[in-house]
């Protein structure tokens, strides 16, 4: 009890956990990490594999994803399901600082020595932004470019129309869902950029390709796609 009375260090922004450094403790980091949970990334599109299958997953190896590369700090599964859940919902916004160190820490780990000229947030439709208030994807958008020191354009991508929430329909619908649905507002601020693509998850990837087939028609000439979470090879697990 003295112990945590006189604590000099922190306190886990998830678990409350008394620790040293940084903004999770190392219990919540381990949960968090995926090569702690024997999985590693598909090489295209990021999607969970167990370790000793093939680099690339099924969907990929029967058609490649239009952006160039998309990775996320983890699995939709969990305590950092549950983060998402917390900020997306119920506002958490203690979580958006943390959450961008997070999605830092995989992009740096993605790119290596490449540098994307500006980070492009996912936006939302006038009626959800509404509702929530924030866009969540912006927030996290603006903590990782202030860890990586790279603008962010809030209005590059606009949402044109209303459309349902993706949860629940399969990929075929949530394509047609969002035909039509973006638009690049200024195409000279992104003609021959490398963009780097925000959002919370990335299931299907349909939200993620719409955006990337707007901004590369616009004139971008590479995008990467970075995200809090994605899905696990269905063949292998389900979530």
């Amino acid at each position: 009890m003295l112990n945590l009375l006189f604590f000099k260090g922190k306190f886990c922004t998830w678990c409350g956990r008394p620790f040293r450094y940084g903004a999770f403790c190392h219990n919540c980091l381990e949960k968090l990490d995926y090569s702690k949970q024997q999985l590693k990334p598909c090489k295209y599109c990021g999607r969970f594999l167990p370790l000793n299958s093939s680099d690339i997953c099924s969907q990929c190896q029967v058609e490649l994803p239009v952006f160039h590369k998309a990775r996320a700090v983890g699995a939709y599964r969990g305590i950092l399901k549950e983060m998402i859940w917390e900020l997306k919902y119920k506002g958490r916004r203690s979580l958006v600082k943390p959450l961008g160190q997070l999605l830092a820490n995989i992009t740096i780990k993605a790119l290596r020595t490449e540098r994307p000229h500006i980070i492009v947030p996912v936006p939302l439709t006038k009626f959800r932004l509404r509702a929530r208030t924030f866009n969540q994807s912006e927030l996290l958008a603006l903590a990782l470019g202030k860890e990586l020191g790279i603008s962010v354009g809030n209005d590059i991508l606009i949402r044109t129309k209303e459309t349902i929430p993706q949860a629940g329909l399969s990929r075929q619908q949530r394509w047609r869902n969002l035909a039509g649905a973006f638009r690049v507002k200024e195409p000279s601020k992104i003609r021959g950029s490398h963009l780097l693509l925000v959002d919370d998850v990335l299931t299907t990837g349909a939200t993620a390709s719409v955006c990337t087939h707007f901004l590369l028609g616009s004139g971008a000439v590479k995008i990467t796609v970075v995200t809090l979470a994605t899905g696990i090879e269905k063949s292998n697990y389900s979530l």
